[in-house]
């Protein structure tokens, strides 16, 4: 079905705005019932990520042993979507980042290195940020007295 505006007695096609909100009478039948048709089309373009998780036994607790994430990740600054590969393994002390564009297939980062020296990302970021703040505050403090 097209779009368009139809006289909803008569079923005619008319010849008015879809915008319009004066409608005027039908010229065939007198009527100012209309409907009005409209189509609207969207790509969608499906996106995934899993997660796998192992967990081991703490005393009474249960800790990360090793994590995967792999699959479509949205870029925060850039808005474009990334697929990407991590692992995180606690029992072997690594951790391992691939960010791939989907559309060149090029590598936009890769990270491979001992999970000790994986500092100052993602939410640890924030806390490396506030400690810095709070020594800078209780200097300033100091040298104020």
């Amino acid at each position: 079905m097209s779009p368009g505006v139809i006289c909803e007695d008569c079923k005619e096609t008319r010849e008015e705005s879809i915008i319009s909100l004066n409608v005027s009478p039908c010229p065939n039948c007198g009527s100012k019932k209309i409907v009005v048709h409209v189509k609207i089309q969207e790509k969608v373009k499906p996106r995934e990520k899993h997660k796998v998780k192992t967990m081991e036994k703490d005393g009474n607790r249960s800790k990360l042993a090793f994590e995967v994430v792999k699959g479509d990740d949205l870029h925060k600054k850039s808005g474009k979507w990334y697929n990407k590969e991590r692992i995180i393994d606690k029992k072997n002390y690594r951790y391992k980042e691939t960010v791939r564009d989907p559309e060149t297939g090029k590598i936009i980062h890769h990270c491979e290195e001992p999970l000790n020296k994986h500092i100052g990302h993602g939410s640890a970021k924030v806390k490396i940020l506030k400690e810095k703040c709070d020594r800078k505050q209780k200097a300033s403090e100091g040298k104020s007295t």
